[in-house]
């Protein structure tokens, strides 16, 4: 297969579960013999493509892939500018391949980036990955409803005219039939993780509940709640532990002895030594697709504590609770996960890395996803 991989950026250039998302599946389908071509953007505008990010592939790898940078410029002058942005890249994608872009079998869009691409004249299949479609979930405040307002005409344009659409499944399926899709163009797929996350030891409990946040300072995230849900525990004498990982700004973090922000990671071996030292997960997002940082947890033995959004309930069996995004839900559900026994919570970590193994190591997942790109193909 020649592959035309549209994204709106990569790891570990650019941050994101949509963006990891890219890098490895990229990686991995040119590992199983697929002709990519991977164009990709940073949100500086600068090229950023050099020797030590080609250590990131193997020979292999890189003998069935090449790059293409197209800068993602960042207007942030009018209301809706993520949506002209877009369109603009999109277009300079477009534009950049002309004619060429006839040699492709299939032209993968993760997000927006297939907009430009939408009844092309080549008749080449798009298929689109919009990942947790959070415009179509609830939002935290009216600025996010706002944003989700603007955003809703060319998602509904890109799932109409695009061939296909990819779809995590939970929530995603509900929002899919709303929109009324047909089943004969939605692909069921999963998220995947890398072998090498899974913790090679059995899990372990820790003396005093240790609970790890991931994720970006962004309203959708529900950090807002979580501290709010977290200043109410403080207030009880039960004892517990907190990780944030991530660019909490000063001013919104909590100052106490058992709570520790490690700001921004990137560096793979240190997250693993903190979920090592972690018994649960927490995600209160108001909107998700498949979030990788919740596969990496249960990956290393962690619980998971994370609202009915995206396709959460397809990662909550028998490992964790699923919440509501209240701090008064967040607050009680960490109260249930401090008191829980010993034996149920070590059954949840152990179903977590039990569940990962099955059916979301990356090298399994790539499998499915050739599968489904061949069919669409032939």
């Amino acid at each position: 297969m020649n592959i035309l991989f549209l994204t709106d950026g990569i790891t570990p250039y650019v941050t994101g579960g949509m963006q990891k998302h890219s890098f490895v599946m990229a990686k991995l389908l040119a590992e199983n013999k697929c002709t990519i071509t991977l164009v990709h953007s940073g949100y500086t505008g600068q090229e950023f493509f050099n020797e030590d990010f080609s250590k990131n592939f193997t020979q292999n790898q890189l003998d069935n892939i090449s790059f293409v940078f197209i800068p993602f410029k960042n207007t942030k002058k009018l209301p809706g500018h993520y949506i002209s942005e877009n369109k603009m890249y999109s277009e300079n994608i477009k534009n950049f391949f002309g004619i060429n872009i006839s040699k492709f079998d299939l032209i993968y869009a993760q997000g927006l980036t297939g907009w430009a691409f939408l009844n092309n004249a080549q008749k080449i299949p798009l298929v689109v990955n919009l990942h947790g479609f959070e415009m179509f979930q609830k939002a935290p405040n009216l600025k996010v409803k706002i944003e989700h307002q603007l955003l809703r005409p060319i998602v509904k344009d890109l799932v109409k005219k695009s061939d296909y659409v990819l779809s995590f499944g939970g929530q995603i399926d509900t929002i899919l039939t709303d929109l009324k899709v047909p089943d004969s163009k939605i692909i069921q797929q999963s998220n995947g993780i890398e072998a090498n996350w899974v913790l090679e030891n059995p899990p372990k409990l820790h003396s005093i509940k240790t609970f790890t946040f991931i994720g970006r300072y962004e309203r959708r995230k529900g950090i807002k709640e979580l501290t709010k849900a977290i200043n109410q525990l403080i207030q009880t004498d039960l004892k517990f532990k907190f990780n944030f990982i991530g660019p909490i700004p000063k001013t919104k973090q909590i100052n106490h002895p058992f709570i520790h922000y490690f700001g921004e990671l990137k560096d793979q071996t240190k997250i693993k030594s903190i979920l090592d030292q972690s018994d649960y997960l927490i995600s209160p997002s108001y909107a998700e697709g498949m979030p990788t940082v919740i596969l990496e947890a249960m990956a290393r033995g962690n619980a998971i504590l994370a609202t009915d959004v995206g396709a959460n309930s397809k990662l909550l069996k028998g490992n964790g609770f699923l919440i509501d995004y209240t701090p008064k839900s967040i607050f009680n559900n960490l109260k249930k996960a401090i008191v829980i026994n010993d034996k149920e919570l070590l059954e949840f970590k152990q179903n977590s890395i039990r569940k990962v193994k099955t059916e979301f190591i990356w090298e399994k997942v790539i499998q499915q996803k050739i599968q489904a790109l061949e069919k669409i193909i032939s």
